[in-house]
């Protein structure tokens, strides 16, 4: 079962479990094996269940609270990620657990122990530089995220996700003006914006006020967005207060985002806006049954008066 899960075998998986409930269908690590399994499937609304159930059941077990910090964190819970991840380091000392509750705190923004628990982890493991990019970045510390990336790269020349990054900290390091010329040279002889600096280039259009530029631009690259990238435009465009335009992006990535509570009350933030209400209610609809915390927000949502 180890070896399946380790490989990503998740059908090989399914077949072990069958057999280990059969053997022994109570045991720790029976239901830990369960519980692990739904959260590689990416079956989180159920993992998310389990991990509530098998902390209750096995109180002592530390694998089962750093499985369900690693549900909670998927499901952007960040505030229940630390709680499991701190009893399961509490129940037994891991520094695979401390870079989880480090990557963690980076993301509820309480950067200082986060960066200590990082730096802790550095000498076990390398890919904890792209973690310590991404707090540095988080901070607004663009050198030190610079560094961190170069850092990693020197390791691990050429490593793809790396020099992604990298080129996405140099961007958001440009000048606005000196960005906007550059990626409009490329527009102008007819080559694609990368993705990678796509955020970087429409936020910088709107700090300089042009707005219909940026809205021109976001609108015809609409269908090559990732989820990760529409998402990260979502958000500019909430911020630079063109509401019509991040509903869209926000919906068009609902999915993705739907256990997320700050992308919640955006979503409706902007929806109230923009007299969009209708599509953020049948959004909830649609996604309920599978994350049913939905639930509660269609029913707040319906019977507010607009």
């Amino acid at each position: 079962m180890w070896r399946a899960l380790a490989d990503g075998r998740l059908q090989d998986a399914e077949d072990i479990l069958i057999r280990l409930k059969q053997e022994d269908p109570l045991g720790q690590e029976t239901r830990g094996f369960e519980l692990e399994l739904c959260l590689n499937s990416n079956r989180l609304a159920e993992a998310s269940a389990l991990a509530r159930q098998l902390c209750r059941l096995f109180p002592e077990s530390a694998r089962i609270f750093f499985l369900a910090g690693k549900v909670a964190y998927r499901l952007k819970d960040y505030k229940e990620a630390q709680s499991c991840f701190r009893e399961s380091h509490r129940l037994f000392p891991n520094w695979r657990t401390q870079w989880w509750l480090g990557k963690t705190l980076t993301q509820a923004g309480q950067f200082e122990e986060a960066e200590s628990l990082l730096l802790s982890v550095r000498e076990r493991n390398d890919s904890v530089l792209l973690d310590l990019a991404w707090l540095y970045e988080r901070r607004n510390d663009l050198p030190g995220a610079f560094k961190a990336y170069e850092d990693f790269l020197g390791i691990h020349p050429g490593h793809s996700f790396a020099t992604e990054q990298l080129t996405r900290v140099k961007a958001n390091s440009a000048e606005p003006e000196s960005l906007i010329e550059e990626l409009g040279t490329l527009s102008d002889f007819g080559e694609a914006i990368p993705l990678t600096v796509f955020p970087a280039y429409v936020q910088k259009l709107f700090e300089t006020g042009n707005t219909m530029e940026a809205r021109e631009k976001i609108l015809a690259k609409m269908g090559e967005l990732d989820a990760k990238t529409g998402s990260q435009v979502a958000w500019i465009c909430y911020r630079a207060q063109a509401y019509d335009l991040a509903c869209t992006l926000f919906l068009a990535y609902f999915r993705n985002n739907a256990s997320y509570y700050k992308y919640l009350n955006a979503l409706e933030s902007a929806a109230v806006k923009c007299g969009r209400i209708p599509q953020v209610l049948d959004a909830y609809r649609s996604y309920a049954a599978e994350v049913p915390s939905l639930y509660g927000r269609l029913k707040s949502l319906a019977r507010r008066k607009f």
